[in-house]
């Protein structure tokens, strides 16, 4: 006899079932693109699809330091490889 489930979760979801909060968006993101001058914006759920909806090469981790200022070198010591020279046009907050 099929094994019938009582509640079918949706794909990717990860909690508990009664939530209906993990599709609400939880991340603002402002990217500042250099070579054409344009300001891109976007809110988003995850941080992984704030990562493929803005289209950035940067990791999870990324984001997290990004909207936090957690480990970030805000006065340019090491010029050119610092956090702040590579990654100061992209403004994540947590909403």
């Amino acid at each position: 006899m099929e094994e019938v489930k009582r509640y079918a979760k949706p794909e990717g979801f990860k909690g508990r079932g009664n939530s209906k909060n993990y599709k609400k968006d939880k991340w603002n993101c402002i990217v500042y693109d250099k070579d054409t001058g344009t300001i891109k914006e976007g809110s988003f759920a995850t941080k992984e699809k704030l990562i493929e909806g803005m289209d950035l090469n940067i990791t999870a981790d990324t984001v997290y330091r990004i909207a936090t200022g957690h480990r970030v070198d805000s006065d340019k010591k090491k010029k050119d490889s610092s956090f702040v020279s590579k990654y100061g046009h992209i403004k994540i907050t947590k909403v």
